[in-house]
């Protein structure tokens, strides 16, 4: 039996987080959502997640800090677990704003609101790719 992808989604909006999370269940993916980056931090030291679908806008920790805290936490934790994926899910479209996300990690962004297949297909890709 084939191991199911472990997402993790960590957004504030939680019509989005719920919309999201059930077009990925639909698609056989287990979902974990977090409400702000710090939940998101723990989910992420206590499980191995595949992919982490991240707004960048949250109050308490924002997307970026909640990648700077990942990368540093995976290095000083042993590597205990495989660095996962990073989608950026936001409605921010400053170039600046995207080229430090992707600096601190990011592998994808998708714009807000979204297109359902356009989003599948960017989590299909990110799963597959190497």
């Amino acid at each position: 039996m084939e191991k199911k992808a472990v997402i993790l989604i960590v957004d504030d909006e939680e019509g989005v987080t719920e919309a999201m999370q059930d077009m990925l269940e639909i698609k056989g993916y287990s979902v974990l959502t977090a409400g702000n980056g710090v939940a998101g931090l723990k989910i992420l030291a206590e499980t191995q997640i595949d992919l982490v679908i991240l707004d960048l806008n949250m109050p308490r920790m924002d997307g970026y800090m909640f990648m700077e805290h990942a990368r540093e936490r995976w290095r000083n934790d042993g590597k205990r677990f495989s660095f996962p994926k990073i989608l950026v899910m936001t409605a921010v479209d400053k170039k600046t704003d995207l080229g430090l996300a992707n600096n601190l990690g990011a592998n994808e962004f998708m714009n807000k609101p979204f297109k359902a297949e356009e989003f599948i297909a960017a989590v299909n890709s990110l799963l597959t790719s190497v």
